[in-house]
């Protein structure tokens, strides 16, 4: 007889968040900056787990390399949310869902952290990740802005979703609390450990690994402790699966491993 209140498994999810993280990361970093790169006719000269270096950009190429990253992260948080709402699978959904919360909360939060430091893809100031604009300032305010409103309404869409999923009373909350902090935790410090590998120093660690992972996703903290809305609970259930946890540790020793130490292909 299937339990009538949700549950989920620590370990399963956090094996979810192991596998996928390294490869959400890897589409911002290739897909995203490296495959513009060779686009705009130029050629990635170091492919690292949080950063690509594009050899020979300028202007308006550096620009596009510079703001593909964030455009991926855009383009899988709308695919995730569009496959979360085709999925009925508990375990299914709850991987889209991560893609749509990591994704949409990382490529606001870029908006929000370029603004506020001029640092990151998206500065707009001379020398920034996108510069230089006319009025830096200003679009540094409107940045942050923007991508303030957006971080917000990436955040109230998660605690949605989240309600949809596993409905309402103790242990609804007690579920929703396990996934959102096992996958800031344990992405977090995978994040940190991964990025401690490449050759450029701890100014990678800092501006890309920790501001991505724990800064950007920071908003799971409001997912983990929002109130659960007045919803009869669901059977979602998620058990423990062994394979999916060893298959996410592997996936992230062989991130850590191959892009960790950084690819140097000039």
């Amino acid at each position: 007889m299937a339990r009538q209140n949700p549950h989920v498994d620590a370990w399963t999810v956090a094996g979810l968040a192991l596998l996928l993280l390294p490869v959400l990361t890897m589409s911002h970093e290739l897909l995203g900056h490296a495959l513009t790169c060779v686009a705009t006719g130029h050629q990635p000269s170091q492919l690292g787990a949080y950063y690509v270096e594009c050899s020979g950009d300028s202007g308006w190429s550096r620009r596009l390399v510079a703001m593909a990253g964030t455009v991926v992260d855009v383009l899988l948080a709308g695919i995730g949310f569009v496959m979360w709402r085709q999925v009925r699978r508990p375990l299914p959904r709850l991987a889209w869902w991560i893609v749509f919360t990591v994704k949409g909360m990382v490529a606001a939060g870029y908006w929000m952290f370029s603004g506020l430091t001029n640092l990151g893809d998206w500065g707009p100031a001379a020398g920034g990740g996108i510069g230089p604009l006319p009025w830096p300032w200003a679009w540094r305010a409107l940045m942050f802005l923007l991508g303030l409103i957006a971080y917000i309404g990436v955040t109230r869409k998660a605690i949605a979703m989240m309600a949809v999923m596993l409905g309402g009373g103790d242990d609804a909350r007690l579920a929703q609390r396990t996934i959102a902090m096992t996958i800031y935790i344990v992405g977090g410090i995978a994040a940190v450990l991964v990025s401690l590998f490449n050759p450029v120093g701890i100014v990678i660690t800092l501006v890309s690994a920790v501001a991505s992972s724990f800064g950007g996703t920071a908003g799971l903290f409001n997912v983990a402790y929002a109130r659960p809305r007045a919803l009869p609970p669901t059977g979602f259930a998620i058990d423990r699966h062994p394979a999916i946890v060893v298959a996410g540790v592997v996936m992230t020793l062989a991130f850590a491993a191959v892009l960790g130490p950084t690819i140097s292909l000039g």
